[in-house]
């Protein structure tokens, strides 16, 4: 019986982690989807402007 109750905590421990890395990957999936702009610093104006 203890087996069996091992087992059955073990499987549920597993299951647990499997859901919450789906979730953690979902979320990632979210920030790669954003675009990132490249800037760069004018010398005279000491500014932050979009690469061209």
């Amino acid at each position: 019986m203890k087996i069996i109750v091992l087992i059955i905590v073990i499987l549920f421990v597993l299951l647990f982690f499997k859901i919450l890395t789906g979730r953690i990957s979902k979320s990632n999936t979210k920030n790669q989807n954003e675009t990132t702009i490249d800037l760069e610093k004018d010398p005279k104006t000491k500014e932050y402007k979009p690469k061209e």
